[in-house]
């Protein structure tokens, strides 16, 4: 069954490519000012602190963005984050230098962060539980197809278009908002008050305990290619613009492959040893990306990776879908984002102040071998998820029961 077709459904079909835009539009921001910082200024501390900037935007914006959620219309907001981004961008070309590109960061990053997070609310309000795992592939396809697509772009304005880039920034994420008008829908929330709700979602949050261990340490250590990445190719390797773009769009390329795959083969690799075993090739890969002195065999290691992260990722989202209440889905979702993503704002800082000290390969191959032990924690922690019982589920087996 097609899950944006799916009659009933609501169609999600525009928000998809709403989505799509915004999330395009601010890829091509972040890749041409990292790329910026490295080439103008000679400084991967500064296009480290890009990350930085924009992940504890994402941090600092979620819980509240969590409850603005759980409370209203997210089909709403899921249009005026993008009219956000807009606004960010418009920020960044009124001439404050270093201090307007960072300022335009941290709005793009909030209407960014909104715009996915509404986008994963109106999934659990208008799809049915049938069809989430299709639509979660047809999501990650369209943020991957997206980061790619920025990607591109993004290296085509480093060469070619600088000129046009304000008029690319500012009218794609606008086309955005007004391509999302809103639908109606239903709201789901108690009225006992957030502080209940908290405590709810708390206890939820101690029960996937293992699996949000496994989350912020995987996730820490993937920031390395994030703050390397320009460095690499720029420093390390001494190649020019096209190999980065190649290498930062390989993760992307390998993740709508992925996609296609995990959509096929739910069933197949959804398990929870399959899962684990897939992490545990994230070790070698990093390495291998740390020991080589070839921009193509990083290239290829990049498609790995990006090939793996779907086939990991929505099969655990799927289960996450299923067994967190409706009520405090946005609340919820935005802690597990606080407290995954959490490592990456630190150890993006981290690995900028490293990049002062040490050679970059030498981080990136510890990054690899710090993450065959994480992988092996991963047998334990992914069963553990998978056995959490869906509440919905167990309450309509109740009511069979009692009639």
């Amino acid at each position: 069954m097609n899950a944006v077709e799916d009659q009933k459904n609501r169609p999600l079909g525009r928000f998809l490519a709403s989505r799509f835009i915004t999330s395009m539009a601010f890829e091509v921001f972040v890749v041409y000012y990292v790329w910026y910082f490295v080439a103008e200024y000679n400084s991967i501390f500064l296009a480290g602190m890009v990350a930085t900037a924009y992940l504890v935007t994402d941090l600092t914006i979620s819980f509240p963005g969590g409850h603005i959620i759980d409370r209203t219309n997210s089909s709403a907001v899921n249009s005026l984050s993008s009219f956000l981004v807009a606004g960010g961008f418009l920020v960044s070309f009124l001439g404050f230098g270093i201090g307007g590109i960072f300022a335009a960061v941290v709005i793009g990053s909030a209407g960014t962060t909104m715009k996915g997070d509404s986008f994963s609310a109106m999934i659990q309000r208008h799809v049915s539980r049938e069809s989430t795992s299709r639509m979660l592939s047809y999501n990650q396809t369209v943020t991957s197809t997206s980061g790619l697509t920025g990607i591109i772009m993004g290296g085509i304005s480093i060469i070619i278009l600088k000129d046009y880039l304000f008029y690319l920034l500012v009218l794609l994420p606008a086309l955005s908002g007004i391509l999302a008008t809103p639908i109606r829908e239903e709201i789901f929330h108690s009225d006992e008050g957030i502080a209940h709700e908290t405590r709810e979602v708390l206890v939820f949050m101690k029960k996937i305990s293992s699996f949000l261990i496994l989350g912020f340490i995987i996730n820490g250590l993937f920031v390395s290619l994030t703050v390397y990445s320009s460095g690499i190719f720029h420093i390390y390797l001494g190649v020019g613009a096209g190999y980065y773009t190649a290498f930062i769009a390989g993760l992307p390329i390998g993740m709508i492959a992925g996609s296609a795959i995990a959509s096929r083969k739910f069933r197949v690799l959804g398990g929870s040893s399959a899962i684990a075993t897939m992490i545990m090739f994230f070790a070698p890969l990093l390495a291998i990306i740390g020991v080589s002195r070839s921009a193509y065999i990083d290239i290829v290691c990049a498609l790995l990776i990006g090939l793996l992260l779907p086939l990991i990722n929505i099969p655990m989202t799927d289960k996450l879908y299923r067994i967190v209440p409706r009520r405090i889905f946005g609340k919820t979702f935005s802690i597990l984002r606080i407290f995954i993503a959490g490592s990456t704002p630190i150890m993006a800082s981290i690995f900028s102040v490293f990049a002062l000290l040490l050679p970059i390969n030498l981080v990136i191959i510890g990054s690899g071998l710090v993450m065959l032990p994480v992988a092996l924690f991963g047998f334990f922690a992914i069963p553990r998820l998978m056995r959490i019982k869906d509440p919905e589920e167990t309450s309509q087996n109740a009511s069979r029961g009692e009639s």
